[in-house]
């Protein structure tokens, strides 16, 4: 009892001492105490969902007033079938690619997507902010290939994505795609190339490679041979010239070892990259050839007798600074 008073003479006098009167209103503290708590925790919460609140605020007007010009993009794409990559995105650019897929339908601000290939994901995209790529078309006099938007809904197992729906985004754009100059090879010899399928990945450097570019051509005849026509840190396009025989698998999707060397005019020696690229496409060209655009996805790095594989988000940052330093 003595030590209830006590307490309770204690409050009393800090009261007393903060203009209080009376016995302590403990629903006036909690009250003064929400009243700076709540505000605090709707501006953390406004601050980090910034984007999302200000993304459906704009696209609530603008569905509005541009309602017309939208639902005749949207068609399109339905109708075509237009194919887009999927791609996270943020303010330093585009990153890591998700899936390629066509749009089936557009209800209530949602695209619902079917997917036609995917690549392995661990990060979390629940709401993640994604840039969706595509060929470049025209409507009422400007051209359009990009927009930018939300996942509205996914479902995946494991790394594979299964299912996905977007937001319709504000607007529809036009963007250069190429994060990376692409550097065109003007001689065959000046890039040289060794290529391996994916599934070698842990023992390539103990077989011959599968395919690869040769110094003088035309020494080769009808050799199934590969001829690079530009690189970049990002990746590179190139050609299997007379494909016939064992091919390691190129169709899209497939990964591939390359072991990439390129002449150095200041110190005339060629410096040796090593990646790992996934072919996001695939065409025909001259005389039956097979033209490959690869992404670069891993890069890799000897570690005693063997190598391991660093998986790089926008390109590999040693081969865009080398080539940097040849067009300086």
């Amino acid at each position: 009892m003595i030590t209830y008073l006590a307490r309770s003479n204690y409050l009393h006098e800090v009261q007393r001492t903060f203009g209080g009167t009376g016995n302590l209103d403990v629903m006036g503290f909690f009250t003064q105490a929400l009243s700076v708590l709540v505000p605090m925790v709707l501006v953390i919460i406004f601050w980090r969902y910034r984007r999302k609140i200000l993304f459906f605020a704009v696209r609530f007007f603008v569905r509005n007033l541009f309602s017309r010009s939208r639902r005749i993009i949207e068609n399109y794409l339905v109708s075509r079938g237009v194919v887009i990559e999927v791609c996270l995105y943020s303010g330093d650019g585009v990153g890591k690619r998700l899936c390629s897929a066509r749009v089936t339908s557009v209800v209530g601000g949602r695209m619902k997507l079917q997917l036609i290939d995917t690549s392995p994901v661990v990060a979390k995209l629940k709401s993640a902010r994604v840039i969706c790529l595509m060929k470049p078309f025209a409507y009422s006099g400007r051209r359009i290939n990009s927009f930018v938007t939300f996942i509205s809904h996914m479902k995946r197992r494991g790394i594979v994505i299964k299912e996905l729906s977007l937001m319709t985004p504000v607007r529809y754009k036009h963007i250069i795609r190429r994060q990376h100059a692409r550097q065109r090879v003007a001689r065959e010899g000046t890039v040289r190339v060794k290529m391996w399928s994916g599934r070698k990945a842990n023992t390539f450097w103990m077989q011959r490679p599968e395919l690869q570019t040769v110094n003088n051509p035309a020494r080769y005849g009808e050799y199934t041979r590969l001829i690079v026509e530009n690189v970049s840190a990002g990746g590179m396009r190139m050609y299997v010239v007379n494909p016939k025989g064992a091919l390691p698998p190129l169709q899209k999707g497939n990964q591939l070892v390359l072991r990439v060397s390129i002449w150095n005019p200041k110190t005339n020696k060629y410096t040796y990259f090593t990646v790992l690229g996934t072919i996001r496409s695939r065409f025909s060209g001259r005389g039956g050839a097979i033209g490959l655009g690869i992404q670069f996805t891993s890069e890799g790095e000897p570690v005693g007798s063997r190598y391991t594989w660093r998986a790089v988000d926008g390109g590999i940052k040693s081969l865009g600074k080398f080539l940097s330093q040849l067009q300086g």
